[in-house]
């Protein structure tokens, strides 16, 4: 990484945790003030995130997903977007007080402890299967992290109800789900159209390859089961509650996991 980069994503950092303090304030003390700085401060951060990330591809000279940094940029800063746009243009709200906190975290994790894919050579972008699953895959974690935010208010706001208490900062209960069953569904596609490809082009690459047996293929089912699983239940029995939306939580921590801790393990083809 070079030091204009690390330069722009650490004051991105800072911008992400000033965001979500405010965020925060504003939940806690009810100042409209601080969620529209709030909201800002997010604004700047991923407009310079998004600068620091193309300095990094002018300056190193490497592959767009050569490793982890690109890619979990690309998710924060697609999840913040989305998160904005909808705060400001739907009765959704309060998603960025989940995103900005994990916009932090996942940019603090990538400058402290980078994980890179090693092994991997550019050859390994050549290939169209290849190309569909990083950006399908790509989707639908972001997918995932907004179907965690509105899961997370939905049994937020519950509780509350259930202690005879009402949030009016969080969303309807009807609105929650409804958010939370929308964004399941379309990251739930974009997963596994990207799942799908990546195993194409497992099976289709010459040259440089994955091991069959790679771990961070077969992790990618768990997630993949229990979105499927709530998207069935939910969508085809027509259930409802909140035992539902910790199968949503538990797939994005399992996704979560996957992408950030698990590697690919590359091997030479003789």
């Amino acid at each position: 990484m070079t030091a204009a980069c690390q330069t722009f994503l650490g004051i991105s950092l800072l911008l992400y945790l000033v965001g979500a303090l405010l965020y925060l304030s504003h939940f806690l003390r009810r100042q409209g003030t601080w969620e529209e700085w709030g909201r800002r401060a997010l604004l700047w951060g991923v407009g310079i995130h998004a600068v620091g990330i193309l300095m990094h591809f002018l300056f190193s000279g490497l592959s767009p997903f050569s490793n982890l940094l690109p890619v979990i940029s690309l998710l924060i800063i697609a999840g913040l977007l989305v998160g904005l746009i909808l705060e400001r243009h739907t009765r959704i709200r309060r998603l960025n007080l989940l995103l900005a906190p994990l916009a932090f975290f996942g940019l603090l994790y990538l400058l402290l402890m980078p994980v890179r894919l090693e092994g991997a050579s550019s050859v390994l972008l050549h290939y169209p299967w290849l190309g569909i699953h990083v950006a399908a895959t790509l989707l639908g974690n972001v997918g995932f992290a907004l179907a965690f935010a509105a899961a997370t208010i939905y049994l937020a706001q519950d509780r509350l109800l259930k202690q005879g208490r009402l949030n009016n900062l969080l969303p309807a209960l009807d609105t929650a789900a409804s958010a939370t069953y929308r964004f399941a569904a379309v990251s739930f596609a974009f997963f596994s159209l990207g799942l799908g490809m990546g195993i194409l082009w497992l099976y289709g690459a010459p040259g440089e390859y994955l091991v069959r047996g790679d771990t961070k293929i077969w992790m990618a089912m768990p997630s993949w089961l229990l979105f499927a699983t709530y998207l069935y239940l939910r969508g085809l029995r027509g259930s409802h509650g909140s035992r539902l939306k910790w199968l949503i939580i538990a797939g994005f921590l399992t996704a979560s996991a996957n992408l950030l801790v698990v590697r690919h393990h590359f091997i030479d083809n003789p």
